[in-house]
């Protein structure tokens, strides 16, 4: 499998905002990576709405051998993303090591970034993930191996630790950027905390003085208005959106969500599930696109029967009949020119 062919971006931006290691970043909102939502059509809105670079959902590096065939959506990048990065889930630094070397050679990202802040129980519980930072001595053992083994550079994505007794981010990231990090994303919550409770912004200003790298602040930045207070107060490089992203793309325009007209959501949206069933597998497009039309909906307040029926349709045909009615329920022109499907905009 190789990567989708498309031509290079406009650069209009002459300056770049900051580097990573040789790689030049233009802007300073970036898309999380995030497991189901960070697929190739919809890091691929957000770049062409602003994200200033891209990477994959991650890559379960001990299935990556034997279960190739599975993660292929998650291997698939356009080159207009470019600076792309595939995220590496694992524990073990000569397997994350090895297949970082494989997948170098096959598909040529432009960096690897390596997953220290999954949270959930089946990723912690063997140890990857967030669960990495339970052992900081590991987490520098796999930054080594990996940059050993690759040309690219090696970034992390990491929280505060795994609880409140062991909040050890400034030892993890002092021992990751010692080891070869190229940037840090600070995602500042615990594990246990998953994506509840309060984030704090402090630490992240506090890496910020201390590394000689790039550090990206992340956590609850729902409006453009947080996302500036972020830069600003804790002086990093960049921001990650994560889990808003799914309601309100458009943040990558510094825009928030109630200035976008519901026709632009028509848009976006229609462009969107035409290039999932374009690189999903047959049937598996209309249940991946759920959850993105559930939150692009959510504003309009569309609930009970016409909901429902949209949850349960699986042919497209169908699905698509149902989904334009309901936009020109909101007065949408649907059948208007859509500047999405012009590729060279």
């Amino acid at each position: 499998m190789s990567p989708d062919q498309f031509s290079e971006p406009k650069q209009i931006q002459m300056q770049p905002d900051f580097y990573i290691a040789n790689i030049p970043i233009f802007g300073r909102l970036i898309l999380a990576p995030m497991d189901g939502l960070s697929d190739p059509s919809f890091r691929w809105i957000t770049r062409k709405l602003g994200s200033a670079y891209s990477i994959s959902e991650f890559i379960n590096t001990l299935d990556y051998t034997v279960q190739r065939h599975y993660q292929g959506n998650r291997l698939r990048f356009r080159q207009a993303e470019r600076p792309f990065g595939f995220q590496l889930l694992d524990n073990d630094p000569a397997r994350m090591a090895a297949v970082a070397a494989s997948m170098e050679a096959d598909f040529h990202p432009d960096f690897f970034d390596i997953n220290m802040g999954c949270s959930t129980h089946r990723v912690l519980t063997r140890g990857a993930g967030a669960g990495l930072m339970r052992s900081p001595e590991l987490v520098g053992k796999c930054f080594r191996a990996v940059k050993a083994a690759v040309s690219v550079p090696v970034t992390g994505k990491m929280r505060l630790g795994i609880d409140e007794n062991s909040l050890n981010y400034r030892e993890v990231a002092e021992i990751a950027v010692e080891n070869g990090c190229a940037a840090m994303a600070l995602h500042s919550r615990t594990a246990k905390m998953s994506y509840s409770g309060e984030v704090r912004w402090e630490p992240i200003a506090e890496l910020k003085r201390l590394l000689p790298i790039p550090v990206i602040g992340n956590g609850d930045l729902v409006t453009t208005e947080k996302a500036r207070a972020m830069l600003d107060q804790t002086s990093c490089d960049a921001v990650m959106i994560g889990r808003v992203s799914k309601i309100n793309p458009w943040i990558f325009s510094w825009r928030n969500r109630e200035d976008v007209s519901p026709a632009e959501v028509w848009q976006l949206a229609s462009y969107q599930l035409t290039e999932m069933i374009r690189t999903y597998p047959e049937g598996a497009a209309i249940f991946a696109f759920r959850k993105f039309f559930k939150a692009y909906l959510g504003p309009y307040g569309i609930g009970g029967q016409a909901m429902r029926q949209l949850l349960t349709i699986r042919e497209e045909t169908d699905f698509w009949t149902a989904f334009e009615a309901l936009f020109q329920g909101l007065s949408v022109d649907t059948k208007a020119p859509n500047p999405w499907f012009d590729e060279s905009a």
